[in-house]
């Protein structure tokens, strides 16, 4: 049997969460976590964020805590399985993140300038074109991964056609004529609203969840 960490001050600190997170996977360890790879924890990771999102939109600050600790687990587990293939650890994760922080944000750390939210976050995008190296908008947007909810990964494609003047955004045809049994109309449909949702602000993955909610609110009893 394994010695478990002893805790510091009353509570396990991230180091110590790391410690048990490597034990699970040593020989001595857990059969289930040393079976698992980066390919394996794919669906966990996704579900965990999600699980987040539910967490903070029911202001439930008790799963909050609980939900972000089974996200930095999924960190924690990645980067020791990282470190048992020698490609990278912990550390490397915290200084990639940490000397990203510093060079998006310019405007705290550099001698650029940003009054408000909109101003920090076109300077965020700028730094983050530079980093990437990229220096076209086809690049940007091949950057967007594939794997978001399709809503979102449209949005997110129209938010960055918009701020790049591409007067090609906008798609000409008539939403009152679509035919729903055309798939290619409903997907123009669909990303037109994507698209004019950006100018309002609305977010269309977040509008969609919730008027489902309503909808199946709407149905109790029946």
């Amino acid at each position: 049997m394994l010695e478990a960490p002893k805790k510091e001050n009353g509570k396990y600190s991230v180091e110590e969460l790391l410690r048990i997170v490597e034990l699970l996977r040593s020989p001595g360890g857990c059969p289930w976590d040393r079976a698992q790879t980066h390919f394996t924890m794919e669906k966990p990771m996704i579900e965990e964020a999600y699980e987040v999102v539910d967490a903070i939109e029911k202001n439930d600050r008790e799963k909050m805590v609980e939900e972000l600790g089974d996200v930095l687990l999924q960190v924690l587990f990645h980067a020791t399985i990282g470190k048992e293939d020698g490609e990278f650890d912990i550390n490397d994760v915290s200084d990639r993140c940490a000397r990203k922080m510093l060079e998006r944000h310019p405007h705290i750390f550099g001698d650029q300038a940003a009054g408000t939210p909109g101003e920090a976050l076109a300077s965020w995008e700028q730094a983050k074109m530079k980093e990437k190296g990229f220096s076209t908008l086809s690049q940007d947007l091949e950057d967007i991964p594939q794997c978001f909810p399709a809503l979102m990964r449209a949005q997110k494609v129209a938010k960055k056609i918009e701020k790049a003047g591409n007067g090609g955004n906008a798609v000409n045809f008539d939403p009152e004529g679509i035919d729903f049994g055309s798939e290619e109309e409903v997907g123009k449909l669909l990303y037109e609203i994507c698209r004019r949702a950006v100018g309002e602000g609305v977010e269309c993955e977040l509008a969609l969840k919730r008027e489902t909610e309503k909808v199946i609110d709407g149905q109790k009893g029946s």
